[in-house]
């Protein structure tokens, strides 16, 4: 169970903790007076930490939170609006590799990233596989040549797409359907040698989750795939991410049974990287933004 308790030496009174949970546990029913928490309420409690980051007194103690577990921001450390935009509007997907390990420091890095990336209810259901072993890399390409064109194969034929409108739904049918000569592009160059799926990449991160009960489950990995790519670009690497890996993965159990995922797992991300043969000076414009704004009256 979940304790929260308050040293009324140190608080202040000033109700922060109350205005910034997530789930209303911590209550100020009246200005100036120390928050109250109710035993019932604490069964709500997502130990996402907000109350103990917010207290400016530390006078809120969590039991999921002992001492040393919260960190003062270092607000000198923290990039200007133009600073991130300039890295987000820099980074490139990046194919091409050195041929160089990447050491387990850079990519423990990257992991730092990916691990506090928001996730739903705080679940932070997101856990990595880290493959660097190339007979494996090359065995994730293998089956997942072998899984687009299983997935190619019926839209050759009328009866074989009548069949994928039934199984997959008339509009997610037709977007497959038009993707299929891609995916036989895809194959073909796969078995003449020319693998543009993975493109042998010295790490492959795997980015999976429990699918029994995680509502956020995909949702919370991209979020760390997202994470994961900027701290990439910082470190030196060059990364991309292999789609086709995932979809594959969404539909076929054998790649997730490859890399040792329990039965109930699912790899809802990835990220093929390494340090790069390409630099990038510039970057392109992309279409301006759709918005719809709803403005007040």
């Amino acid at each position: 169970m979940v304790e929260i308790t308050y040293n009324e030496e140190l608080c202040k009174r000033c109700g922060l903790c109350a205005m910034t949970c997530t789930v209303a546990i911590p209550q100020q029913r009246e200005k100036g007076a120390i928050p109250q928490v109710a035993e019932a309420d604490l069964e709500r409690c997502v130990c996402c930490g907000q109350c103990v980051a917010i207290c400016p007194q530390g006078a809120l103690s969590h039991s999921h939170f002992p001492e040393g577990t919260v960190t003062p921001i270092r607000s000198e450390l923290l990039p200007t609006y133009d600073q991130t935009l300039e890295l987000m509007r820099s980074r490139r997907s990046k194919r091409a590799y050195r041929d160089k390990m990447v050491e387990r420091e850079v990519i423990e890095k990257v992991l730092e990233a990916a691990r506090f990336a928001p996730s739903g209810h705080n679940e932070q259901s997101t856990q990595f596989v880290v493959v660097q072993d190339k007979k494996i890399i090359q065995e994730i390409t293998a089956l997942t040549a072998k899984g687009l064109a299983k997935m190619a194969m019926p839209f050759r034929y009328a009866i074989g797409r009548m069949i994928m409108r039934l199984v997959l739904g008339r509009r997610s049918a037709a977007y497959v359907g038009e993707l299929a000569p891609e995916l036989e592009g895809l194959v073909n160059l796969y078995h003449s040698g020319t693998d543009i799926i993975l493109r042998e990449p010295p790490v492959l991160i795997l980015f999976c989750a429990d699918s029994v009960g995680g509502a956020f489950a995909a949702t919370n990995a991209n979020l760390a795939v997202h994470n994961a790519a900027l701290a990439a670009e910082t470190v030196g690497l060059g990364c991309f991410y292999p789609g086709f890996v995932v979809y594959v993965s969404g539909r076929d159990d054998s790649i997730a049974r490859l890399v040792g995922l329990p039965e109930t797992h699912q790899i809802y991300g990835a990220l093929a990287m390494g340090y790069p043969r390409l630099r990038f000076k510039k970057w392109p414009e992309r279409n301006p933004a759709k918005v719809t704004w709803l403005e007040a009256a």
